[in-house]
């Protein structure tokens, strides 16, 4: 009977022992040695918009809330660097902006501010404390030991400009002058241009800020006959299709015979118009297969041509084809799939045919340009008094606001050639005139674009 109350007496001691451990008030801490800022978003911001009020001339002012959590930041770890490569928008409020950080192990953030002497002076983070962060801003993040910290600059990237204003520059060279009908290409930074000068094609290349001749002439419509495909200038000469890669050595590639104007290329294929309809070469023009339609060769442009090429967005090596032109007074669309995949199929060319309900057509412009400029469809011709554009790749059109064309050039209604080259560059040239205009939205030289 003893030893039974000794192990129970010994078991209830224990049972106290343990119970007393639990209800102890003294609570263990780890503190850690390392620190580092694990995230950074903004959580709000203000944003002043200027207007022009209805009188078209008095500007006015309104501040907005501007919704920040969508733009992105990036912790560079090794050089100690937050910054946003998505700007926010011009007119943000950058001295009034709230900020979410975290840091690993909770350690504490201090934000290295100018006091009103310009002196250094730390002050705690504070979610709820906005920060100017007009000029970069560093911050500390304190190991939770207090023994170390981690510095920070921390820049939030604001637009100085709106992104959809559009204006034009010029060159002016004299020898352009002279020529008259004129056709424009963009090959990688280089411009060329091709008029008539004299009864015989002439070209001039602009590259590193400088013109300079080609190095031959050329028939009189071989300005007509131009395209540029993977790095390489062809022009078709009578019946030689000739090819350069610097304007200065040239080769005769193939004689053709029975084609009417050479169109334009995508990287894969070449397109010409023939006296049958549409032909292509996969082989840098040596040899050409008669692409098929899917309506009367009747029913093809025969002035005023453009071929434009756009790469598929949702397959590789696939491009959305458009041949725009007149005929008999109208406005003439095709359009075609050009895949080259493997297993892939060879889709016809099709007409857009009239459709009562589509009541935003491209009017008939005699000397039409179409170019396509980052996924917009741009057209001018006629009386150059309006730029047209298609955001749905040439079914509807409409007069465009934030394009416009050169004050010296608008209503004249002379013969112009336009191009597109990188980032968004439009080129502009109106015959028998020694000026090259230039321009692109403002977004499209953003460097982050």
């Amino acid at each position: 009977m003893i030893k039974k109350f000794l192990a129970f007496a010994c078991m209830a001691l224990a049972m106290f022992g343990f119970s007393s451990c639990l209800n102890s008030d003294e609570d263990e801490i780890t503190y850690y040695d390392d620190t580092a800022v694990t995230a950074f978003s903004l959580s709000a911001a203000n944003r002043y918009i200027h207007t022009t009020a209805s009188d078209g001339v008095t500007d006015s002012v309104y501040k907005t809330t501007l919704t920040v959590t969508g733009y992105a930041f990036s912790i560079d770890q090794q050089q100690r660097l937050i910054y946003n490569t998505d700007s926010l928008p011009v007119g943000t409020d950058a001295a009034h902006i709230l900020a979410t950080i975290s840091s690993k192990n909770s350690g504490n953030i201090v934000l290295n501010l100018k006091d009103k002497a310009g002196q250094d002076s730390l002050a705690y983070y504070s979610s709820t404390d906005s920060i100017d962060f007009t000029n970069p801003v560093r911050l500390r993040v304190y190991n939770t030991q207090g023994t170390a910290y981690r510095e920070y600059t921390v820049k939030v990237n604001i637009h100085q400009q709106e992104g959809n204003v559009f204006y034009w520059n010029s060159l002016n060279e004299p020898a352009l002058q002279t020529l008259a009908h004129r056709r424009m290409i963009a090959n990688g930074n280089d411009l060329y241009l091709f008029g008539l000068k004299d009864g015989a094609t002439v070209g001039y290349v602009y590259s590193n800020q400088a013109w300079k001749q080609l190095s031959r002439s050329f028939g009189a419509d071989a300005y007509k006959n131009v395209a540029v495909q993977q790095g390489s200038i062809f022009v078709l000469d009578g019946n030689a299709l000739l090819r350069t890669s610097d304007g200065e050595q040239w080769q005769t590639v193939s004689t053709l015979t029975g084609v009417k104007q050479l169109l334009g290329a995508t990287p894969a294929r070449l397109y010409a118009m023939t006296d049958n309809g549409i032909s292509y070469s996969s082989d840098q023009g040596t040899t050409w297969t008669a692409d098929a339609l899917d309506d009367a060769t009747a029913n093809l442009p025969d002035t005023d041509l453009n071929f434009i090429s756009s790469a598929a967005v949702t397959n590789d090596n696939t491009y959305n084809l458009l041949l725009i032109g007149n005929r008999n007074g109208k406005t003439v669309t095709w359009a075609k799939v050009e895949e080259n995949g493997s297993g892939s199929q060879s889709q016809p060319w099709y007409l857009f045919t009239d459709d009562e309900y589509n009541r935003k057509t491209l009017p008939c412009l005699s000397n039409l340009q179409v170019v396509n400029c980052e996924g917009t469809l741009l057209a001018v011709g006629g009386d150059l008094k309006t730029i047209y554009s298609s955001r749905d790749q040439g079914l509807t059109w409409s007069a465009d606001t934030t394009y416009t064309l050169p004050d010296a050039v608008a209503g004249t209604a002379v013969p112009t050639a336009m191009t597109v080259g990188q980032k968004g560059m439009i080129y502009l040239s109106a015959s028998d005139s020694p000026i090259v205009y230039y321009g692109r939205l403002t977004r499209y030289g953003w460097a982050a674009y």
